[in-house]
């Protein structure tokens, strides 16, 4: 029972790590998480190969559960093309100039 037990924290610890990798971009021996300002970025990364404005509804919830839009954001999508075997990596930067999120698109140079 005991190294089912110990097989079975390994791989939530495993999990745990995957996913915490999962939104971290390398720019040479720079990590880049979402929460990082954008001039930091382009001064580790350098300019992206090329980005999009695009405007999204801002919502919030109200005490009873529901959810209604009170406004819009603005938003910048930057695409970094990367080494030849490296999935291309798409950063969402928001209305306040901070990394919101990292997404690899599934596709390899």
């Amino acid at each position: 029972m005991r190294p089912v037990i110990t097989l079975a924290l390994a791989c939530a610890g495993f999990a745990a790590a995957q996913a915490a990798l999962a939104e971290t971009l390398r720019c040479g021996s720079v990590l880049i998480q979402p929460g990082d300002d954008a001039r930091y970025v382009l001064e580790k990364c350098g300019e992206p190969t090329a980005w999009t404005a695009f405007t999204m509804p801002a919502m919030a919830h109200s005490v009873w559960g529901d959810v209604y839009q009170t406004g819009v954001t603005r938003a910048d999508r930057w695409l970094y093309r990367r080494d030849f075997g490296q999935f291309p990596a798409v950063l969402t930067i928001g209305d306040d100039g901070r990394v919101q999120e990292i997404e690899f698109e599934r596709v390899r140079n």
